[in-house]
């Protein structure tokens, strides 16, 4: 028979099977019992493949917060799965591509349906967003662009996807860096409200 050793009974050995209930939980059957505590909790668990994945329970309400996966065990998590607002569903998505410990991009769901529809992203590791891809619809594909592209802090350029294709079928511009988008063009010409019909 398995045996557990349980941290908070000094030491003491009980068989593991002992406290389960009907349903696997263990202290089901026992009237009172807190299954969880106060919390914080960690579970980590080293993968053959030289991962490491750690999931964070900070409340101690049993269910993730968080949950960090560390491709080579160095310490740095590169994805991590967040609980942003605390309902018990992880919606977003942290990742540092190239393991500096900073995050790189950031992914959310944010009408909480499980699918991603919003990605910013740094493309140039200063520490700023530069690139926001979002769902603005929620079909699954993206359909507005927004980029800082000289890397100033503001967007200077904005692409949206009008006919719901996937691709950009209007871009517009700052074409001053002044921070006010004052220039259109229209990729897709069956949008452009100004073109010879």
């Amino acid at each position: 028979m398995s045996e557990y050793v349980d941290p908070g009974l000094d030491e003491e050995v009980i068989p593991a099977e002992e406290g389960l209930g009907s349903d696997g939980d263990p202290g089901h059957d026992d009237a009172g019992y807190e299954p969880y505590g106060s919390g914080p909790y960690a579970v980590v668990q080293h993968n053959v493949d030289g991962s490491t994945d750690v999931v964070l329970d900070r409340d101690g309400d049993g269910l993730a917060d968080a949950v960090l996966h560390d491709a080579d065990s160095d310490g740095i998590a590169e994805v991590a799965f967040v609980d942003g607002d605390r309902d018990g569903q992880l919606d977003s998505m942290l990742r540092d591509f190239d393991g500096d410990g900073t995050v790189d991009e950031i992914s959310v769901d944010s009408n909480g349906d499980g699918w991603f529809d919003v990605a910013s992203t740094d493309t140039d590791g200063d520490g700023l967003i530069d690139q926001v891809v979002a769902d603005t619809d929620h079909d699954g594909r993206a359909d507005t662009w927004t980029r800082d592209t000289d890397f100033d802090g503001r967007a200077d350029e904005v692409r949206v996807d009008v006919t719901g294709d996937g691709a950009a079928d209007q871009v517009m511009r700052d074409s001053d860096h002044d921070g006010v988008l004052d220039q259109v063009t229209y990729l897709n010409p069956e949008v452009n409200p100004y073109a010879a019909r």
